[in-house]
């Protein structure tokens, strides 16, 4: 783990929160000592020299926190290991949250630093939002999901089901031309009611999961209506109802699965587009600054 190894999420969750107000508590705590001593004024004013300095250090590490961006375009020149630069940017960014407040002078200025400000500030919350989920999501995924699949072939395997279902349901209420036997296995209006669970229930979840709507989205209702149908068919046709049940529960997983990869990855939508924008308005705001000092 990033942040240390722990034995429960709960436990690194609760660092990463600690860190992040322990970084900020120590930095301003040394910041108010310094001024105690004389070393510069305070409360920090953004236009003191402490405040100034406080701008310019905080602006190099988010310079250096951006550079990730760039490091991911040349990974075939090996600057240093992923670990390492994840360690550094995780820190840094963490100690970038007390230097840029002190550099506000723990406020929001006028419109362009307060924009600034703000932005800031969403990275940071987005930023720990992220590393919690890269804590918590792998550890609930291994958990919970048995039989992960790559998240990118669920559609398919899906309708690869689909058809298998649509096979043994045939297989039971027909007679195919190879059988011994004279009569389907399931016949009359079980037969019909067994096919309509299929075509209306059973393959459109197995084919698009969750969006389908089916009642076989939730839990309880898919033992309910396995059990009611288990009841219904003959012995002989137990084993086959199984198997269908089997696949509605390996749909519902994939789903679970799917859901857990969007929270764990799409953070960064969130995360990266912000990031840029802060970055944007931080150069134009120490542009303006430098104009007017």
């Amino acid at each position: 783990m990033l942040l240390g190894k722990t034995k429960t999420v709960p436990h690194r969750v609760l660092r990463i929160v600690a860190a992040t107000a322990g970084v900020t508590a120590a930095a301003v705590a040394l910041a108010w000592a310094g001024g105690l001593v004389g070393m510069w004024d305070w409360p920090p004013v953004p236009s003191s020299g402490f405040g100034i300095l406080c701008g310019v250090f905080g602006g190099l590490i988010i310079a250096f926190e951006m550079a990730l961006v760039l490091r991911k375009q040349f990974r075939r020149y090996r600057l240093g290991r992923t670990r390492a630069w994840m360690r550094l940017h995780i820190w840094l960014g963490l100690l970038s949250l007390p230097v840029i407040l002190m550099h506000g002078g723990f406020g929001f200025g006028g419109p362009l630093p307060a924009a600034t400000m703000a932005l800031f500030l969403l990275v940071i919350a987005s930023g720990v939002w992220g590393l919690v989920m890269q804590q918590w999501l792998p550890q609930k995924l291994l958990a919970d999901i048995p039989g992960e699949t790559i998240t990118s072939q669920i559609d398919r395997l899906g309708e690869y089901h689909a058809d298998e279902a649509t096979r043994v349901v045939t297989a039971l209420t027909t007679v195919p031309p190879e059988a011994a036997r004279d009569e389907p296995v399931i016949g009359g209006p079980l037969a019909v009611e067994l096919e309509r669970f299929r075509d209306a229930v059973l393959l459109p979840y197995l084919r698009t999961g969750r969006s389908s709507r089916s009642p076989l989205t939730a839990p309880a209702e898919a033992e309910r209506q396995f059990a009611r149908l288990r009841e219904a068919v003959p012995p002989d046709a137990r084993d086959d109802l199984d198997r269908l049940q089997e696949l509605a529960n390996l749909r519902r997983r994939w789903d679970a699965q799917a859901n857990i990869y969007f929270w764990l990855h799409n953070w960064m939508l969130v995360h990266v587009p912000l990031s840029w924008a802060m970055f944007a308005l931080m150069i134009l705001h120490a542009v303006r600054a430098l104009k007017y000092w």
